[in-house]
């Protein structure tokens, strides 16, 4: 197979073979963490360190043994169709895919559904609601961080 030269063409660009060495790549690299903690510095010189932290932790670090956990998961119901599919491999990949998909819709700073807890914070503040001030400041330090659990999709 020829070397992979422009992976910016989509992944749905490539052909099957080439999207198989460009994961296989991803899994067996030792450095991952640091390479994509980098990468997201710089496309995103603006976001706070608590979310480029969660962004590399749910698309390089687990969320790739989870991507591999769920296929093992598959094949293993081949080998023996007997043995129940579990839902815990997929439920553990979608939650690093979720928190992945926060990130992006966070960025870049600024975005819709932050603006909006800060003017729910300003009407809390005018109204003196201490309580509903605490909760949207946990919802918005949450936000931040781009960790937020995923939906019960069960």
């Amino acid at each position: 197979m020829d070397k992979i030269t422009s992976p910016r063409r989509g992944v749905y660009a490539l052909a099957p073979e080439e999207r198989w060495e460009l994961a296989l790549a991803l899994l067996n690299r030792s450095d991952r963490a640091k390479v994509a903690r980098d990468a997201f510095r710089q496309a995103y010189p603006n976001a706070p360190e608590e979310m480029i932290h969660t962004a590399v932790h749910h698309l390089y670090v687990d969320g790739p043994v989870a991507a591999v956990d769920w296929l093992a998961e598959a094949e293993l119901f081949l080998r023996d169709p007997a043995q129940e599919i579990s839902n815990g491999p997929t439920l553990h990949l979608l939650d690093h895919a979720y928190n992945w998909l926060q990130f992006r819709a966070l960025l870049p700073e600024g975005k819709a559904e932050l603006l909006e807890l800060v003017r729910q914070l300003k009407e809390f503040t005018d109204d003196g609601d201490m309580e509903a001030i605490r909760q949207t400041v946990a919802e918005l330090e949450s936000a931040l961080e781009g960790n937020r659990p995923a939906p019960d999709f069960l």
